[in-house]
């Protein structure tokens, strides 16, 4: 029969109510982590974005007054916008722009930017714009069609492909990489020139509408839709389209000139592997909404049903995002499932069995309740979300073990299970929730501040929150029944009488008795903690990945022919070295971006880059250290540098010097001293100019009096050239799955200067005369590339830093020298790079502290009502600040953002040990007990709870500390550095301060008035 206080109790203290919803929490857990979408990182709101510029023939000059200045002009109105930077080359342009870092309501901004835009399109004309609002994308699946050795059939099988994997939901989009482009040529000599007298001019004319005209007819009621009249949709009607010459006679196409299909021999971009020039496809899934892996899956099974039709698999996966996916969410749980045992152990050997169980069946309750909220929140899981829960995993055992052992400790004075349950929630439920909201407010900082950055790591502290929060719920519900039902009474055993107690009572009697001695051991120990030599390193570490990639930069004005050998070459050179397992290359741009923080540089011919992938036993920093020193002497006319795949913001190097004036003679020179300056560095690499002073351009100077006298035109004469050159677009035909391009071009043509001067043109009498007649040409060096930033000219200076080497105090040391170059020339300078990064991050982070701290004092001030108490446990936040530069010293792992992450998570937890110390100290005196005793108490009485706080976190920490991937070990290790620290010093110190800042008179004073 129940007792009657088991007949009374209340409804938070019924097992049936508290099993049933904490069931009903933990089975959402479940299915949450088997539905909720999952992918490897993060995802950042559409803040980067591009507007890309086609001017066919126009110059940088036409092409930066007629369209970038008015659209830079219609950019700088809209707030949002943080940055715009243009960069305008002869023919086309791209203006990148970078929102506020504080919007996340970007598809709202880019509708206005799209809007306004579009309202420039008449003024801009004949310059088409396009507006990219999803750059961000990443392509995470790269797909080669490697067979047959035909381009164009290559191109036929990659858009076969692409129409069936865009059969899957859950694909956002296919395109094609290093798309050959498809042409149908009109090969049309000089010499059948000279023998019709039809110039290309007149040839592309003969297509001015190639579309048709289409007709309706209506009669008797009913509409009838012709098809359109003259539309080309084949290459047969190009064959047979009629030509009349001058003598009035026709002729077709094909019996003057050659009329077929080919890829376009310059096009743009190329896709190489293994040599070979393939044709790919970058799938991009959609962000925060699908399963990657399962996603992954099917589009495995469709490539695999794709390639058993033919004999030889023609598609060939190359990059596959997925695949890491699961690696970094199982090495994760591994960890997550190795700290949870580690725990578990320590728990046993600390504790009793039966309240070692108890603690840990709360353990997985509380990562699944958190779970199970976090996925109902349309919640994602990533390797932040998992990381989250690792670092949650000693925090989450906190107030579950402070209630087991007062529970435990109420049963063994005499009290039966309910009563010990019950008063121990009643003495705990203020204290543990003023620690449980300190350590929220540890975390605040992570969860309000804003940016990329910021982005990245928001999963962690909302996890952490969720995980905290559930362990109070929980350590005052499951696990006062769970106690209920499996702690035996075992007769009044006192504390003093542990292991733990006694230790606890020797320390604080030793701190107490010798204040002056203990307080110097405390600061010789924080002062030896500043004296260890740090590490230097990158502020954002690096991935753990097999894979890396070598960026290629040839002089501006290179060919794609000429960019594509080289990448050839380079691949070979790479794939020499000992543990490559696979190479491949994208010329004419940085190809898909495969991994969400890769620098891309659209159409740029002069550009390449090669990924290369390692097999597992290869130390892929090593490796690129090698090929750094090894590539640049083998390819001395070419800018190589060789990169590990990355965390944190897209940089494309370490140091980045912008130098701005509507000077540019003035930029110029600032940008050579400072070059200098960066290349004279012993500690700085590959300093080089993201600039170009101009490239050799061919001018044509034409003699308008003679043309009149030709009755021609500059359009007529600039037709003869195209012609020579590498085509005269003629039009793109619309009736395959992707244009088809019409052009005419003599194929015989070299090309070059002199074949151009001796050409023949038919002037409008249908006589020959020399090109030379007409116009002469002369080599000139003109700008290559104009490079602007928010409506002024900008040039920009690079550098890497040797590995090892902190880039942000080599730049500071720098600053003097730098801003007196920029003073004398009068240019603004400004820094971007990882300094302007690293500062952000930071920025975000110290903007959201006053938040945390606020919340810190309100939930001081209403456990305590007391100024001094609450000072006295913000005393406590240094001692784990200090641990953990010291233990990142120890280890050798750089202090990064990582680093700091952990610092901040340190707070709240270093904070629970003062609450809990300087509760139970004030308890005791309330009751009359002297100060001392009661301090010397607190600390015999807590030791050991805070000792399993200590080991259990550290515990659940040591597995970040080896993880596959180095961004959780400065995170680890630093958060284990700090509580080794915070507790030792805590425990020496603490009780000195307690006593120097608590004032029993004021208890005793309310003792007395209640008793009143």
């Amino acid at each position: 029969m129940s007792s009657t206080n088991e007949t009374h109790e209340s409804w938070f203290q019924n097992p049936r109510l508290i099993l049933g919803i904490i069931s009903i929490f933990v089975l959402v857990g479940v299915l949450g982590w088997f539905t909720a979408g999952e992918q490897e990182d993060p995802q950042f709101p559409y803040r980067n974005g591009f507007i890309s510029l086609n001017a066919g023939g126009l110059t940088i000059a036409q092409i930066r007054d007629k369209a970038v200045i008015p659209i830079e002009r219609a950019l700088s109105e809209i707030d949002e916008i943080r940055t715009y930077q243009a960069r305008i080359k002869n023919g086309n342009a791209t203006i990148d722009i970078e929102l506020d870092e504080q919007i996340y309501n970007t598809d709202t901004v880019w509708q206005r930017i799209k809007s306004d835009i579009a309202a420039l399109e008449g003024k801009i004309a004949p310059i088409k714009s396009t507006v990219n609002d999803r750059a961000q994308d990443t392509q995470g699946i790269v797909v080669a069609i490697t067979k047959p050795h035909s381009l164009d059939e290559k191109r036929r099988l990659a858009l076969k492909l692409r129409s069936e994997l865009e059969q899957i939901p859950t694909i956002r989009s296919v395109t094609l990489v290093g798309d050959p482009q498809e042409q149908i040529v009109i090969d049309y000599s000089m010499q059948a020139m000279r023998d019709t007298g039809a110039s290309p001019y007149k040839i592309a004319a003969l297509f001015e509408n190639p579309d048709g005209n289409a007709a309706t007819l209506q009669s008797n009621g009913l509409t009838t839709n012709l098809n359109p009249i003259g539309k080309i949709d084949n290459i047969n009607k190009v064959k047979n389209t009629q030509l009349q010459l001058s003598d009035g006679s026709t002729l077709s196409l094909s019996s003057i000139a050659d009329v077929y299909y080919r890829t376009n021999p310059n096009a743009p971009e190329q896709f190489i592997l293994n040599g070979e020039q393939v044709v790919g496809l970058a799938i991009s899934l959609p962000a925060n909404t699908v399963r990657v892996t399962e996603v992954g899956e099917q589009i495995l099974d469709s490539i695999e049903t794709f390639n058993r039709r033919y004999e030889h698999a023609p598609a060939e996966v190359v990059l596959f995002q997925p695949k890491w996916t699961a690696e970094r969410k199982s090495g994760l749980l591994l960890s997550l499932a190795t700290g949870c045992i580690g725990v578990a152990v320590i728990l046993i050997f600390m504790m009793s069995a039966r309240t070692a169980l108890v603690v840990v069946i709360s353990i997985p309750t509380i990562a699944l309740c958190s779970l199970g909220v976090f996925t109902a929140g349309q919640g994602i899981i990533h390797q932040m979300t998992i990381a989250g829960m690792v670092l949650s995993l000693g925090l989450m055992v906190d107030n579950s073990i402070v209630l087991a052992e007062k529970i435990l400790q109420l049963i063994e004075q005499g009290r039966s299970k309910f009563d010990a349950s019950a008063d121990a929630v009643k003495a705990l439920y203020k204290p543990l929730a003023t620690a449980t909201a300190t350590t929220i407010a540890a975390f605040l900082p992570m969860l309000l501040a804003t940016g990329s950055v910021a982005d990245f790591i928001a999963s962690i502290p909302v996890l952490v929150i969720l995980c905290i929060s559930f362990s109070y719920i929980i350590a005052l519900t499951l696990v006062p029944i769970l106690a209920r039902f499996t702690f035996k009474p075992q007769g009044l055993k006192h504390q003093s009488e542990s292991k733990f107690g006694r230790w606890g009572r020797k320390v604080a009697t030793v701190a107490l008795q010798k204040p002056k001695t203990v307080s110097l051991v405390f600061v010789a120990m924080c002062i030896g903690t500043f004296i260890l030599p740090s590490k230097t390193g990158e502020f954002f570490p690096k991935t753990n990945r097999n894979q890396a990639y070598v960026d290629i930069q040839l002089p501006y004005g290179s060919d794609i022919v000429r960019t594509s050998q080289t990448a050839r070459d380079v691949s070979r050179a790479i794939a020499s070295y000992t543990g490559v397992s696979k190479t491949f290359s994208f010329s004419g741009s940085s190809g898909p971006r495969f991994y969400y923080n890769l620098v891309q540089q659209p159409g740029e011919t002069n550009i390449a880059r090669v990924v290369f992938e390692v097999k597992p036993e290869v130390d892929v920093s090593s490796l690129t250290a090698r090929l750094n020193s090894d590539l640049p002497a083998q390819f001395p006319s070419t800018f190589i540098v060789a990169r590990e795949l990355g965390q944190g913001p897209p940089i494309e190097s370490p140091i980045e010097l912008r130098l701005i004036s509507d000077k540019r003679v003035d930029l110029y020179r600032a940008a050579e001293e400072m070059l200098a300056i960066l290349t004279s560095r012993e500690e700085t690499q590959n300093a080089r100019r993201a600039f170009s002073y101009g490239v050799p351009q061919l001018s044509m100077n034409i003699d308008q009096h003679a043309l009149k006298s030709a009755n021609l035109t500059e359009q007529e004469l600039s037709s003869y050239i195209a012609w020579q050159g590498t085509g005269l677009h003629i039009s793109s035909l619309l009736y395959k799955t992707e244009p088809v391009e019409l052009l005419i071009q003599d194929t015989s043509s070299s090309q070059d200067t002199e074949r151009l001067l001796t050409l023949d043109v038919v002037d409008g009498e249908n006589a020959f005369l020399p090109f030379s007649l007409l116009a002469n040409a002369q080599i000139q060096g003109m700008l290559g590339v104009e490079t602007r930033r928010n409506g002024r000219k900008e040039i920009r200076l690079l550098s890497d830093v040797k590995t090892g080497i902190d880039e942000e105090a080599i730049l500071l040391s720098l600053l003097p020298e730098l801003y007196d170059i920029a003073n004398r020339y009068q240019i603004t300078l400004e820094l971007g790079g990882e300094f302007e990064e690293s500062a952000e991050a930071n920025s975000a982070l110290l903007l959201a502290l006053p938040a945390g701290f606020v919340l810190l004092f309100v939930a001081l001030i209403l456990q305590f009502n007391s100024y001094r108490l609450t000072l006295l446990v913000m005393l406590s936040i240094p001692l784990g600040v200090l641990g953990a530069p010291a233990m990142l010293a120890v280890v050798g792992v750089p202090f990064g953002f990582m680093s700091v992450l952990g610092v901040l998570a340190l707070t709240g937890i270093v904070v629970n040990t003062a609450i809990l110390l300087i509760d139970n100290a004030i308890s005791d005196i309330k009751q009359g007990i002297d100060k001392n005793e009661a301090i010397i108490k607190a600390v015999e009485t807590r030791l050991r709870a805070i000792m399993l706080t200590t080991v259990t976190t550290i515990v659940g920490m040591l597995p970040l500390t080896s993880a596959q991937s180095p961004l959780w070990p400065p995170l680890a290790w630093a958060v284990i550095g700090g509580l080794i620290t915070s507790t030792i010093l805590m425990l020496v110190i603490m009780p000195i301060w307690m006593n120097l800042l608590i004032d029993p008179k004021k208890y005793v004073q309310r003792i007395n008035e209640c008793t009143k």
